[in-house]
């Protein structure tokens, strides 16, 4: 099959016009201009018209298990008594709800242009749900816990976890302490090692909020009130009295280049340390906005060399889970960002940052991941046009899939 259009985006600085792209099964045949390439590949024309061709968009932090929860969680000003309403409305909830919320996220994601997600699985429930799914994914086994009885239950749960699942093209796992004010350091250091034996990928929220450096700092605050209204002892918390990140490298964890969710609050030497270890960083811009933090270290990342990739997080968080909602979002309040940036942001970045190889650029040999934006055609550049809150994604494709499909496109 051929796929043309208007406009092609190869990779961030590449953009033609009268772009094909030739599918052989899961992968790339070959991609260049529609009259250079035509008659060379005799198959099926699809002519998508005003639209532009462009990698599949990488979400690197998202919960796909939280997708029933919009509308359902009151924004208070408070990001701990955000998490309160969470955690007490995650533990009631069955098989079957988390199984369509997972359905339901996955159905959202590739109609907004996702292709890829990082997705952070906190229950064993919906896991096969997941696996059995088109959309590629890296889904990172979340566990928690600040008790030495918890960490047993913990570290057994997730070692039989990983045991019992098996990875394929479209399916990778992975591990995620979720937190410093909710995992002991005995059970993050568990995740590491199990990450380093079993060559798995590493993520964990972190430095999300300011009461979350005051609480690694001195062990009092807002998350001090939320463990105790959840009759989590503190007994055993010994405040380390450092950054967030800091923390992170004294236990080993830069180590491993993880992926960190957030890092909304860094120090000059946060950010040292981040890019002296490899490690990347997935940035949810419209979760911030929600949540209304103050402005995002992205630039200073991004000049310290710092990999950087956009997430969504979750509908709990978000008003939706597209990630061309999140392209044009930071286009609209990040006028520093060029648009090769923004492009390797939201595709390439998001490769390197979930540890995954030939996705991400529209080259020869590549996976066949990639989206298709219908635009007015109306002489403004491309990326403008892609960015124009009237554009919208007219088809997703995941290993030579056609995974979504615009009610308006006749293929």
């Amino acid at each position: 099959m051929i796929f043309r259009a208007k406009y092609a985006i190869l990779n961030d600085r590449t953009i033609i016009e009268d772009g094909a792209v030739v599918l052989c099964g899961s992968k790339i045949r070959e991609v260049g201009r529609y009259t250079e390439i035509r008659d060379l590949y005799p198959a099926k024309v699809v002519d998508l018209g005003s639209a532009v061709i462009m990698p599949g968009l990488v979400n690197t932090h998202t919960h796909l298990e939280l997708t029933h929860h919009k509308n359902l969680v009151n924004h208070y000003a408070r990001f701990t008594d955000w998490l309160f309403q969470i955690t007490t409305r995650s533990n009631c909830d069955d098989c079957q709800q988390i199984n369509q919320a997972i359905l339901d996220g996955i159905q959202l994601s590739l109609a907004g242009g996702a292709t890829t997600i990082g997705n952070i699985h906190s229950s064993g429930k919906g896991l096969e749900t997941l696996r059995n799914s088109q959309i590629r994914k890296v889904v990172f086994l979340e566990t928690l816990g600040l008790s030495s009885h918890v960490f047993a239950d913990e570290s057994a749960r997730i070692s039989k976890t990983l045991k019992s699942l098996r990875n394929d093209d479209l399916f990778t796992t992975a591990v995620t302490p979720h937190a410093p004010y909710s995992t002991s350091a005995n059970l993050y250091q568990y995740c590491a090692e199990i990450a380093k034996s079993d060559q798995l990928h590493l993520s964990t929220h972190i430095a999300e909020t300011k009461a979350e450096i005051e609480f690694l700092q001195y062990g009092t605050g807002e998350f001090a009130e939320l463990l105790n209204m959840l009759n989590i002892s503190l007994d055993a918390w010994n405040p380390p009295g450092v950054t967030p990140i800091a923390y992170l490298r004294k236990l080993g964890i830069l180590d491993l280049q993880p992926l960190l969710a957030h890092c909304n609050y860094l120090t000059d030497n946060d950010i040292d340390l981040l890019a002296r270890s490899g490690s990347s960083v997935a940035f949810c811009p419209r979760s911030h906005k929600y949540f209304s933090h103050t402005n995002h270290s992205i630039m200073r990342l991004i000049a310290a060399g710092v990999n950087v990739s956009i997430g969504t997080d979750s509908l709990a968080s978000n008003w939706s889970l597209s990630m061309l909602d999140e392209l044009k979002f930071l286009a609209d309040n990040y006028e520093e960002l060029l648009p090769e940036t923004l492009i390797s942001l939201l595709t390439i970045n998001g490769t390197r940052s979930l540890k995954l190889k030939y996705i991400g650029k529209l080259e020869k040999n590549w996976q066949a991941d990639l989206i298709a934006i219908g635009i007015s055609d109306d002489g403004r550049p491309v990326f403008d046009q892609i960015c124009d809150q009237a554009s919208e994604n007219l088809m997703t494709v995941v290993a030579g899939t056609i995974c979504y499909r615009n009610e308006n496109l006749e293929i």
